[in-house]
């Protein structure tokens, strides 16, 4: 473990985020006068494509026409348009290079464009990094990288799978030398397998210093399994095998924490003591596990929510540690709200129109070809960043 190394690509990271940050402590004065900018350029360069020409993309000139033109659309109405792009097509949905697709409520696989992508990257993945870097929390220790990033590749190009996933596997220099679990040997083993390769790999590792999931409940099963099975888990690293080099140092540290440890209390600074930061993903609403969380942790862990995203897009931005509320974007997605009480879609609100307090569900409009879409996502409205809305999830 080179830890210079490891503490350079963070700090590059959090460089990347600070741009993000600043970009968006701009574009929040002045969220409306953004989110036309973006639907008329989203208009302007798709007005070629399958779908563009369709709805009429050449007489949109404002977020009315884009509105009347454009229906409100659900899944059903994208199967035969994702089928011609998985093949390889372009100018289909969008003009922008469709490089991925995601998994979405199992069977369904959403698209998301090369842009959609760097959306995704920048104001989640390194805006983490750059609240973790204003707190001190960027140190030289590794990565426990808790994420599925089993991405296959079609014939045409196309990625598929989780897009956090992708995010550690784009470059080989840092699965080698930032994370723990080496990506290869994730996506071989099996299902069953990979709480125990998690752990075994995690536990024989002592200088960590950040955790990725895509959602708690992942650390919660990884300590769970380890107060399960470390008796097993620390002779294999006490011996070495085909995942890990022997350490019997290591594995007797691990017995002399686990031989004093009661379930469900703290553990996580005990085995690791400089681990203080976890980047959480798929934050929907935390509920009564997240505490056991906290419990396993205790105060010395803080949690960066790193936004609400899906496989239909990236909605908001993280702004403070230990904080579930974070802000839309309003130059990723053009957002809709219909208030929950209502019984249609057809007086759906702007961002600039949400009253605090209330609830709404979300409609969007992507970056990478979904138009007027139902999320089914419910955001809560509790504050603002300058003029722009701040959420938590309730879905």
């Amino acid at each position: 473990m080179d830890e210079r190394t490891i503490k350079i690509v963070n700090e590059a990271r959090w460089t990347d985020g600070q741009i993000v940050r600043n970009r968006l402590d701009e574009i929040s004065y002045d969220p409306m006068g953004y989110q036309e900018e973006l639907v008329l350029r989203i208009a302007r360069e798709n007005v070629n494509t399958t779908f563009g020409r369709k709805h009429g993309f050449d007489r949109i000139h404002n977020i009315a026409d884009f509105r009347m033109r454009v229906p409100i659309s659900c899944y059903d109405d994208y199967p035969e348009y994702i089928e011609r792009i998985s093949n390889g097509e372009r100018n289909v949905l969008t003009a922008y290079l469709t490089e991925h697709l995601s998994p979405y409520e199992g069977y369904k696989k959403l698209p998301l464009s090369r842009w959609g992508v760097q959306t995704f990257y920048d104001y989640n993945f390194c805006a983490a990094f750059y609240i973790a870097g204003n707190e001190g929390l960027i140190t030289g220790g590794m990565t426990l990288n808790l994420v599925d990033n089993c991405i296959d590749t079609l014939p045409s190009g196309v990625h598929v799978g989780n897009l956090l996933g992708r995010q550690l596997t784009k470059r080989d220099f840092d699965n080698s030398k930032v994370y723990v679990i080496p990506i290869d040997v994730a996506n071989y083993v099996g299902q069953n397998d990979i709480l125990y390769i998690q752990a075994l790999y995690a536990l024989s590792q002592k200088k960590l210093s950040l955790a990725i999931c895509d959602h708690y409940t992942d650390m919660i099963n990884l300590l769970r399994y380890i107060e399960k099975h470390w008796p097993r888990l620390a002779n294999e690293i006490e011996q070495g095998n085909t995942y890990v080099t022997a350490d019997a140092m290591r594995a007797n540290t691990i017995r002399e924490v686990m031989e004093r440890h009661h379930i469900g209390t703290q553990l996580v600074t005990n085995l690791w003591p400089d681990l203080h930061v976890m980047m959480i993903y798929d934050v929907c609403c935390l509920t009564t596990s997240f505490e056991l969380l906290r419990t396993y942790c205790g105060r010395d862990v803080h949690y960066i929510f790193a936004g609400i995203n899906s496989a239909i897009g990236s909605f908001t931005m993280p702004l403070n540690i230990d904080d579930p509320q974070t802000v839309l974007i309003p130059d990723s997605v053009f957002y809709e709200f219909k208030p929950l009480e209502s019984k249609n879609y057809n007086d759906l609100l702007t961002l600039d129109q949400l009253e605090l307090g209330k609830r709404y569900e979300l409609i969007a409009t992507t970056l990478s070809g979904l138009y007027r879409y139902k999320t089914n996502k419910v955001f809560y409205i509790v504050g603002h960043h300058h003029e722009t809305p701040t959420v938590i999830s309730e879905n």
